[in-house]
């Protein structure tokens, strides 16, 4: 059972709320202060104090972040890998299916690029096709996709909630079109984990992609991917490293190449878990404050946190229809979730307007994005409806 959330209190552990009226984590979120003295005191070990046991646990680091992933989207620990972006998950899968010529895929006309270039690159090297979804009043309903879905199609890639217009997917209908024609579902959901309850087993999706410096509070160069496990060894990685290998086989060739023994030649089997999605060296410092910003969210419980958005963005639209004012998101509940885009009574597409509305709002301390012709604005646990009026009161 949800419970209420003391605001007060979660607005002093993100002190940017004293300074700014910041209404925009679907862009780049603030960081709680307990994940920023997280990061400081990882700092202080590594580098000031050259603190050994730092070097020695990262990789325990980055197990705790994996940890914590699958518990705020109902995941396994072994189905999380870590990334730097939801670009650099999308790519991960995208390049690791088989394809074959002629294959299509699914993506819509309300996607951001991230999860637009990726596919269109892969159809140039494979002779695939891209099929895109128009959209009817800011919404993607799933019985439009399944009318684009045939025989050759492999992959439909959506936003849990498209960074726009805010519309929210259905995914477990979604899912349940999809799957009974045989196809992936792919879900970029950088804009909907930490805002709203993701469930990857009640939802049914194969895979999805989420940089953790939005909703979930982290930093920038952090994410997290979800593969399911029974599809795992279908994605064979175009980008593998020593991370990416089976761990006993790359514990040997570390035991080797310290030891002086041979440790040139070629692997046998990549790593079973979502490890085989990594490669190279990762930010340990940035994995840190995205586990613990994560389990400040869980901490507050995810379901706390989405009827509080909900309570948030149910009182904005009330606020926007008053001003009689073009609301750009569907206004129905099942079809929004942080993001709330709407039209001031000026034309944002007339540059000096557009430059004249932005000085106003950054001079009034007042934080939202501009996209798609609108104002763009997110609706975080931080936020309060004092909040919403003084942007208001700003933009009239």
């Amino acid at each position: 059972m949800a419970k209420e959330l003391d605001i007060e209190k979660i607005r002093k552990d993100f002190p940017i709320t004293n300074k700014v009226t910041f209404l925009a984590s679907a862009s780049v979120a603030p960081m709680p202060l307990r994940t920023i003295e997280a990061m400081k005191e990882m700092l202080t070990k590594a580098y000031i104090e050259y603190d050994k046991r730092y070097w020695e646990w990262t990789e325990d680091i980055y197990e705790m972040c994996r940890k914590a992933a699958s518990k705020l989207i109902n995941a396994e620990p072994h189905e999380i890998a870590l990334v730097k972006s939801t670009t650099d998950g999308i790519n991960a899968f995208a390049s690791g299916i088989k394809w074959k010529q002629g294959d299509n895929i699914i993506i819509n006309e309300l996607e951001y690029p991230a999860n637009v270039i990726p596919w269109y690159h892969q159809a140039k090297r494979h002779g695939l096709k891209v099929k895109v979804v128009e959209s009817t009043n800011s919404k993607v309903l799933p019985k439009s996709i399944a009318n684009a879905i045939d025989s050759k199609t492999r992959v439909v890639s959506v936003s849990h909630v498209e960074f726009g217009s805010g519309f929210k997917h259905n995914l477990k209908e979604l899912s349940s079109i999809v799957h009974e024609n045989n196809t992936f579902l792919f879900v970029d959901a950088i804009q909907s984990i930490g805002a709203i309850k993701v469930d990857v087993k009640e939802l049914d999706v194969d895979a999805l992609a989420a940089g953790g410096y939005k909703w979930m509070c982290g930093p920038v160069g952090t994410g997290i991917m979800y593969v399911r496990k029974d599809l795992m060894s279908r994605i064979n990685p175009s980008y593998v490293g020593f991370d990416s290998i089976d761990e006993k086989e790359a514990r040997k060739l570390w035991n080797n190449l310290v030891k002086g023994l041979p440790y040139v030649k070629d692997y046998r089997v990549l790593a079973s878990s979502a490890r085989r999605f990594e490669y190279g060296s990762m930010t340990a410092v940035g994995f840190k404050g995205l586990q613990t910003s994560i389990e400040y969210l869980l901490d507050l419980g995810i379901e706390n946190i989405e009827d509080r958005i909900t309570v948030l963005v149910d009182y904005l639209i009330k606020r926007l229809k008053e001003k009689q004012f073009k609301i750009q998101t569907p206004v129905e509940k099942k079809y929004r979730a942080g993001i709330v885009n709407f039209k001031p009574h000026i034309n944002l597409q007339n540059k000096h307007k557009f430059n004249k509305l932005y000085k106003r709002l950054l001079d009034a301390n007042v934080r939202v994005d501009i996209r798609e012709g609108g104002i763009r604005v997110a609706c975080h646990i931080f936020n309060t409806e004092d909040d919403i009026d003084k942007l208001l009161e700003v933009v009239s």
